[in-house]
């Protein structure tokens, strides 16, 4: 297990690196207005997938070892095509796409939600050195994208950014897709199936992740201008760089407690990672007060004055999420999807009355000061369930020493 924790932090670290270029490559050179409409662009991407998503995503990867593989695979497919045209027609209807990109969004959707599946199939399977590799394979090749039609061929649109992300995602599935039918030709299994369980367990599991994103996100669609939704969400990208640990050892723990579900094990590895995912957190945080704001302001252009004070705000709010995300993969692992949809769902409550004020008082801060809060609110709440689910002393939540001991076993 040591060595997939390994492996995975290392592709995450390389992940990390290249999703800091795009950032820089596509600020420098597209602006902070193409940047803006990158990110609601972007997003719109992620609410239609959360909807696609019902049943092909992370939450089945508990029932990936106990249905039939063959069963499973192509009811998500269709799932996949049938919600992602519904998901699509919502967002249109609500007028929240790009204007002039409709279908373009609908085609990456399908993509995007068709290669999640297939990495969680991937990942369910215990393939992790492969999982990786394919985190890696899409955000290179859309860096090399990118590169190419600024650098090459001197576009400097939104478009510059979204044609390479399409060819990403359709390379990428061209990798995935190859190893999930393999997987599928060598399956033999008759397991049994149950349609309502994984839909039961997606709903909860995809609304909860909704509400994450909502609680962290939402300001993106209050605040009319798009330079300060560009400045914004370039906060939040780089700020959220220090969930390096956090994104990369998650995968391992929810791999590992779906196979061998809830025991002192998992729970042991799932405290211990939470709190080591805090401690290097708040390294990062550190090194990002001593950074200069004319070194970010050099790095990415003119137009992100003020980005540092907006990632040192929203900071705080990143160190609970690290630890919120560690735990809520325990409990989804487990098949307790329920106490992480309430962690969200008080998040997401928190989120709707006080963002709309907070941003309307303060601009691009209001919007990290709403997210702070949310987050404090998931992790005590998770936290506490954490504690009493599994019958933890406070003596032995805070324990460095018994955390010592569960990482080195």
């Amino acid at each position: 297990m040591s060595k997939n924790i390994i492996q995975s932090l290392l592709t995450k670290g390389m992940v990390a690196l290249i999703n800091f270029l795009i950032l820089l490559v596509s600020s420098r050179y597209l602006g902070v207005n193409s940047r803006g409409e990158i990110s609601i662009f972007l997003l719109n991407i992620f609410f239609i997938q959360v909807i696609s998503e019902v049943y092909t995503g992370y939450s089945i990867i508990h029932f990936i070892p106990k249905y039939n593989f063959r069963t499973l695979f192509i009811n998500g497919i269709i799932f996949a095509l049938i919600l992602c045209s519904i998901s699509n027609t919502l967002v249109g209807l609500l007028g929240k796409q790009l204007i002039g990109y409709g279908w373009f969004g609908y085609i990456v959707s399908i993509l995007v939600t068709v290669n999640t599946f297939n990495c969680v199939i991937i990942l369910g399977k215990e393939k992790v050195k492969m999982y990786n590799l394919l985190c890696f394979i899409q955000p290179l090749t859309l860096l090399l994208g990118i590169l190419t039609l600024v650098l090459i061929f001197k576009k400097y649109t939104v478009e510059a950014y979204l044609f390479p992300l399409l060819f990403s995602f359709f390379v990428a599935i061209l990798f995935s897709g190859s190893v999930v039918v393999r997987l599928y030709r060598k399956e033999k299994t008759t397991n049994d199936y149950s349609l309502s369980s994984i839909v039961k367990s997606g709903l909860a599991y995809q609304a909860g992740i909704l509400m994450f994103v909502f609680c962290n996100r939402f300001g993106y669609y209050l605040m009319n201008d798009t330079a300060k939704v560009g400045l914004y969400s370039s906060a939040v990208a780089l700020t959220e760089s220090i969930l390096i640990f956090a994104t990369g050892v998650s995968p391992i723990l929810l791999s590992t407690a779906a196979n061998i579900g809830k025991n002192d094990k998992t729970t042991d590895m799932a405290l211990s990672l939470s709190k080591v995912s805090l401690a290097l957190g708040l390294l990062g945080v550190g090194i990002l007060v001593f950074l200069p704001e004319t070194l970010f302001v050099f790095v990415l252009g003119k137009g992100f004055e003020g980005i540092r004070h907006i990632m040192l705000i929203y900071s705080p709010g990143v160190l609970l999420m690290g630890v919120f995300i560690i735990i809520s993969n325990y409990f989804l692992a487990i098949g307790k999807q329920k106490i992480v949809l309430l962690s969200y769902g008080l998040g997401f409550i928190s989120t709707l009355i006080l963002a709309p004020v907070l941003i309307k008082k303060n601009g691009v801060e209001g919007a990290a000061y709403s997210a702070n809060i949310a987050n404090l609110v998931m992790v005590l709440a998770i936290c506490s369930s954490f504690i009493f689910s599994n019958g933890l002393t406070l003596k032995r939540f805070f324990s460095l020493k018994e955390d010592y001991l569960s990482l080195i076993k």
